[in-house]
C-alpha cells in the first residue's frame, strides 16, 4: 500500500526569540485571572449565605412581628371586656348610690303606718332620664285620708315635695300617686340668702 504524499506546512518557525518574552507584570494576568475566578466563587457562596441569614432573620423578625400584634390583640380584647366590666360596675355602683336616697324614704313610709293601716302595694319608679324625680304609687288599707295625710308629711320631712298627687278611696284600700322631687335644704338657704 503506497501512501499518497501530501504537503504539509508548518509554521513553526525554527528560530529561537523571534518576540521577546513576556514582562512579569502581564505574567500575572492569568494568575490574577484564576484568583479572580476563585475571589468571584467565594463571594456567591458568601453572599449565598448571607442572602440565607437575611431571610431567616426575615422570618423570625416576620414571626415575633406576628406573635407581638396576636399579644397586643390578646390585650386590647382583655382590655375591652375589662372596659366593659369596669362600665358594668360603675353602673351598679351609681345605681346603688342613688338608690340610697330611697332608703330613707322607704323607712319614713312604713314607720309611718298607724296600727289600723298596712301598706298593700308601694312602687317607686325612677327614670334614667331624670333620676332625681321619683314617681311613687302607695296602695294601703285605711279607711280615712288621716293615715294619708300622715304619711305625706312624713314623706315632706325628708325634704321631698309632691307634685300632680292624685288620690282614690275605694273598698277600704286608699291609692295615692304623685311625683316626688327631692328639695336640697342648703339649696334653698343659699337662695333665701341671696334673696
Amino acid at each position: 500500500m503506497q501512501i499518497t504524499e501530501r504537503k504539509i506546512d508548518d509554521f513553526k518557525s525554527d528560530r529561537k526569540d523571534i518576540a521577546p518574552p513576556l514582562p512579569v507584570v502581564l505574567r500575572l494576568v492569568p494568575l490574577l485571572f484564576y484568583c479572580s475566578i476563585a475571589v468571584a466563587v467565594i463571594l456567591s457562596s458568601v453572599f449565598a449565605i448571607q442572602f440565607q441569614m437575611a431571610v431567616q432573620k426575615r422570618d423570625s423578625h416576620k414571626a415575633s412581628t406576628d406573635s407581638l400584634s396576636s399579644q397586643t390583640q390578646d390585650a386590647r380584647n382583655e382590655r375591652a371586656a375589662l372596659e366593659s366590666q369596669i362600665k358594668k360596675a360603675t353602673d351598679t355602683q351609681s345605681w346603688v348610690a342613688s338608690s340610697r336616697p330611697l332608703q330613707p324614704l322607704l323607712v319614713e313610709i312604713t314607720r309611718s303606718m298607724g296600727p289600723r293601716s298596712s301598706i298593700v302595694d308601694l312602687r317607686l319608679d325612677r327614670e334614667t332620664d331624670n333620676p332625681s324625680q321619683i314617681k311613687m304609687g302607695l296602695r294601703m288599707n285605711a279607711d280615712s285620708t288621716k293615715q294619708l295625710d300622715l304619711t305625706v308629711e312624713k314623706i315632706a320631712g325628708l325634704n321631698y315635695r309632691a307634685f300632680s298627687p292624685t288620690q282614690t278611696l275605694g273598698r277600704g284600700e286608699l291609692d295615692y300617686k304623685a311625683t316626688l322631687v327631692h328639695q336640697d335644704p342648703l339649696r334653698q338657704q343659699n337662695e333665701e340668702a341671696q334673696q
